[in-house]
């Protein structure tokens, strides 16, 4: 697909300094279950680069010496498309235990929001690639033995239509991405180039020498004139004769098992719409910058062009839609993802990176500040979304993200919410709680329920003594044993907001629009649970969303410094969690009371995480505002719970629990790529 408006800044991984070799890659239910082979000893001192045979692919005709693939050169930076930040680049390790056996199977569970190739019981726990102390190393996929009857086996065998307009690239390039297609292992497909007018010789001399292969499933085309890339890839739809559209960039390649891929998720899913994993490749050969992308996230994706490449589309689908649009040029691919997704009935993430994108001083994986045009783009194709939804909001750039805009989502009318902060003995943190609310929030239409959980102090008493003159504060009394669960469920009940807001009592406002942005979420037909970035006082994040790894549910991007930007703006965009914290959960009552409020059995831990597994097998979508900052001095109402034995036993009756109610997520978060670090919540690459 045309060069559009793409995710951000690739990875540096700087994982531990072992040479880890991931098991290979099952192609079969029952290999599933082979043992994985470790690395010879002298191998994992080892760091080489691989060497691409003579001939490949992704190499090309293009004669000189053989292109390296995997290790990228001491010092050399993926050329992306967005300047992101500095990637994170703390070394990871993890002990490998039964629980890794246990996460592996658990892991094929079904999601609960939206639809992964995972879930539905296809996906290999992992696929083949290495991370070593300099980079990533793609590892091309297995043949099956089997192939052809696998192919024989699955009951949809969808033809793919494969989209390339060109113009004016390298021959070898463009012969290379010609490579990636032919040498695919499904071969129900057809490729069909529109030369877009272009003007370079030996790029006219490749596209001829295509044509004269007569290939019937190569189709070559040329424009009479230039009409620009959404044009070209309309003059293409209008040639192709598949059931699905599949997206290829002139100089990119294809996986040889990316339509195998897609073909299987089909044949399980009925997919309208699927998109893969990706990584960069570099004129040299050279792989960098895999993403491992979540599962279905419909806010991510207004945030960001996350799903990006591979993307197909069902070909009945994209013609409803009107096709791609014209003007949206460098952002065409984000134009039509964002249409298409909002007729597709079922869309699939396969897990895998089945897509090569290119990466090229001229290109916009390359710099997004190349194009220009395509900052443009995204801005009015955002609006646009907006206006077709018929929902209020702005659309506003992001600090230090240069070519990135988030949506405001503003409140319909003026519903009144409801914040609901428990407290006990605790004056000197609620009293600037309360300060900062009233005095700082813009939003007028709201109340405060204090739940006093039994206050013997003398100053915490004679202060609510003085805030219950407050015509918006209300103070409910609970001396009950201290029950989170029961004492917000409590203040649900007796509150008279169409939203709900509970929030810690060690928190303050920073952001005076943050009501607002929290209530136009929450009003939002698909959202469940809204969270808030919250922040240590020196800055640090303490909570930007929360990650359901294999030791348990914990914060992403924990104490990263409040002026980083992390990979692909997960701290500074509107993603898509698993849960956000209770210590700043925006809700709609009418959701919070048809999941049945939080559970009163965990009194203390996994509480919020707990009610956001229920809103996600509800079909809802948890996200956190980013733009809505809050101050939190965390735990300092109640301690650590990891403070003492009593407590650390007590987390982990909670844990248990909580995974007893939701065995589903139990080492699975469809928000978390399988191909990640297990347990780092720095969205790091796995490495086994």
């Amino acid at each position: 697909m045309g060069r559009g408006a793409r995710h951000g800044r690739g990875r540096r991984l700087d994982p531990d300094r072992r040479r880890l070799q991931a098991p290979p890659r099952p192609q079969h239910p029952a290999d599933r279950l082979r043992p994985r082979r470790r690395p010879h000893p002298r191998a994992e001192r080892e760091v080489r680069p691989r060497e691409l045979p003579q001939g490949h692919p992704l190499l090309g005709p293009h004669p000189g010496r053989p292109r390296r693939a995997g290790l990228r050169r001491a010092g050399r930076l993926a050329a992306l498309s967005w300047p992101f930040s500095r990637p994170l680049s703390w070394p990871v390790s993890w002990p490998v235990s039964w629980r890794s056996v246990l996460a592996g199977l658990l892991r094929r569970r079904r999601a609960g929001a939206g639809l992964s190739y995972r879930a539905e019981g296809g996906a290999p726990p992992r696929y083949r690639f290495e991370t070593r102390a300099r980079g990533y190393c793609y590892l091309p996929p297995r043949r099956p033995e089997d192939l052809e009857a696998r192919l024989a086996s699955l009951r949809i065998r969808p033809r793919f239509s494969i989209l390339t307009p060109v113009y004016d690239v390298e021959r070898r390039f463009l012969e290379a991405a010609v490579a990636s297609v032919t040498a695919q292992w499904y071969p129900d497909w057809e490729l069909i180039l529109i030369d877009d007018a272009g003007t370079e010789p030996e790029t006219r001399a490749a596209l001829a020498a295509l044509s004269a292969l007569a290939d019937p499933r190569i189709t070559v085309g040329r424009n009479p004139e230039n009409r620009g890339i959404a044009a070209t890839t309309n003059a293409a739809l209008a040639r192709a004769r598949g059931d699905y559209v599949v997206f290829l960039d002139h100089d990119d390649a294809l996986t040889p098992d990316c339509l195998y891929e897609l073909a299987l998720a089909i044949d399980r899913t009925g997919a309208d719409f699927l998109y893969s994993d990706e990584d960069k490749i570099d004129p040299e050969g050279l792989f960098s910058g895999p993403f491992f992308k979540p599962d279905w996230s419909p806010d991510a994706l207004m945030s960001i062009m996350y799903t990006c490449h591979v993307t197909c589309l069902r070909r009945s689908l994209i013609e409803a839609c009107g096709g791609v649009r014209l003007g949206y040029e460098g952002a065409q691919d984000y134009d039509l993802a964002l249409r298409v997704s909002e007729r597709a009935q079922r869309i699939v993430h396969v897990p895998k990176v089945l897509y090569h994108w290119r990466s090229l001083p001229a290109s916009i994986a390359s710099a997004m500040a190349a194009k220009p045009y395509a900052v443009d783009a995204v801005r009015r194709l955002k609006e646009d979304a907006l206006r077709r939804r018929g929902l209020p909001g702005t659309v506003e750039p992001v600090a230090g993200m240069p070519g990135q805009f988030r949506v405001a989502y503003a409140p319909m009318g003026e519903p009144m919410v409801s914040i609901i902060i428990p407290s006990k003995n605790n004056h000197a943190l609620l009293r600037p709680c309360l300060a900062a609310i009233l005095a700082r929030s813009t939003y007028r239409n709201l109340e405060i329920v204090v739940l006093d959980n039994g206050s013997s102090d003398g100053p915490t008493l004679a202060y609510l003594d003085e805030i219950a003159a407050e015509p918006r504060i209300r103070i409910l009394s609970d001396p009950r044993p201290f029950n989170y669960s029961a004492l917000n469920n409590l203040g649900a009940r007796h509150a008279a907001g169409e939203i709900l807001l509970f929030l810690n009592d060690d928190t303050e406002v920073i952001t005076p629009d943050w009501l607002e942005r929290l209530i136009g979420y929450a009003q939002r037909d698909h959202v469940g649970a809204v969270g808030a970035q919250l922040l240590f006082p020196d800055g640090s994040i303490q909570h930007c969303g929360v990650v359901n790894l294999l030791d348990g549910p914990g914060h992403a991007f924990y104490r990263l410094g409040g002026d980083r930007i992390a990979d692909f703006g997960r701290n500074r965009l509107d993603y898509d969690w698993i849960a956000v914290t209770g210590a700043c959960l925006a809700v709609a009552r009418s959701k919070f009371e048809a999941v049945g409020g939080f559970d009163e059995a965990l009194p203390v831990a996994y509480n919020d995480v707990e009610l956001c597994f229920r809103l996600v097998e509800a079909g809802y979508f948890n996200v956190v505002c980013q733009a809505a900052r809050l101050t939190h001095h965390e735990s300092v109402s109640r301690g650590q719970d990891r403070a003492s034995r009593e407590r650390r036993e007590r987390l982990e009756r909670d844990r248990r629990r909580l995974y007893a109610l939701h065995p589903r997520y139990l080492a699975h978060d469809p928000f978390h790529n399988r191909n990640l670090h297990p347990n780092s919540g720095l969205f790091q690459a796995h490495t086994v």
